[in-house]
């Protein structure tokens, strides 16, 4: 079930490109996570977009519109559904969808950034009530840990 919350550098991806960004990365986010390919559990994957307004993307505290573009991603996700492995995978993944996005369309670098957030073990809530680990195997079917739900 992955939250990323995505932001964009000013005018770095087009609205074509932002499309084929969003569809990449949730794809990268459901192999990470291994959801399954069923609707109920996919229904879970949300991607909130944002661009920056010109003007407001700084390295080295000078305005670097146009000459660096940036993908910055907060990946919320249960503590538990990902190890060292899938992080990595979904690391390599995040590249590869930038560049899936830009083709050979981009004008300037684009640079990269993923904070992993793994949401502690009763601290997410959803729809008014907390969901644990276990209610979202069932929810989801990560199929890397739906076992853990059958031994219960």
């Amino acid at each position: 079930m992955p939250v990323l919350y995505v932001t964009l550098t000013p005018g770095a991806f087009n609205a074509e490109a932002k499309q084929k960004l969003v569809k990449a990365l949730t794809e990268a986010a459901f192999v990470a996570e291994s959801v399954p390919d069923l609707p109920a559990s996919r229904a879970r994957g949300l991607v909130l977009l944002q661009e920056l307004p010109a003007g407001q993307f700084y390295s080295n505290g000078e305005p670097v519109d146009g000459q660096i573009g940036g993908v910055f991603i907060n990946y919320q996700v249960p503590a538990g559904v990902l190890d060292g492995s899938r992080k990595a995978r979904f690391a390599r993944a995040l590249q590869e969808s930038v560049d899936v996005a830009l083709g050979s369309e981009s004008n300037c670098p684009v640079i990269t950034s993923a904070v992993i957030h793994e949401v502690t073990e009763g601290q997410w809530a959803q729809n008014g009530k907390i969901l644990r680990l276990p209610d979202n195997v069932a929810i989801t079917k990560f199929e890397h840990l739906v076992s853990m739900n059958e031994e219960s």
